[in-house]
């Protein structure tokens, strides 16, 4: 997909998702959830470069290094409760899906680094299915490589997306 979950120009991402629920909702569309691989290689391209935009980290063309919030801790329990959504509004620093033209890879996919941490299928056999990639809006590591192995496929938290993949169909 080109854009976050849902896949809509102008839509915002949906957050607060576990990987399970996000491979759901990817396979109620026909899709899956993107394979690690190849999701770094829509992000960095044949050039291999480190963010979606080339060489140079940008926070003018895509959503990042924005200040650090803390959250309050059990404030997302349940998630779709008022103190959830009052938290979520409170933390919310992303935008849109494609509200920064200029946040797209060499590939056509849009905020492949920064606005909301994705969930992939890792390539590795060992550990957890789950890994995120691109980062978030935050200080961190938004870029084309790096990713987040360190959470299970239940875990959620407020600045997780996802996007859908699905392979090519055959002629």
């Amino acid at each position: 997909d080109r854009f976050e979950y849902p896949n809509k120009l102008g839509a915002n991402p949906v957050i607060v998702v576990t990987y399970t629920e996000a491979a759901g909702l990817c396979r109620s569309q026909g899709k899956r959830l993107c394979g690690e691989s190849e999701w770094t290689f829509a992000c960095e391209g044949e050039e291999a470069t480190p963010y979606a935009t080339g060489y140079v980290r940008d926070s003018d063309a895509c959503v990042v290094d924005q200040p650090w919030k803390p959250f309050a801790e059990g404030a997302l329990s349940p998630r779709d409760g008022e103190r959830a959504r009052a938290e979520l509004d409170r933390l919310w620093q992303g935008r849109p899906s494609g509200a920064r033209p200029s946040c797209r890879s060499s590939q056509g996919v849009y905020d492949m680094t920064g606005n909301v941490d994705e969930w992939t299928h890792t390539a590795r056999t060992e550990g957890y299915a789950s890994v995120l990639k691109g980062g978030y809006w935050g200080p961190v590591r938004a870029r084309c490589r790096p990713a987040t192995r360190a959470h299970n496929e239940q875990f959620v938290a407020y600045q997780q997306g996802f996007r859908c993949c699905s392979d090519v169909p055959k002629e």
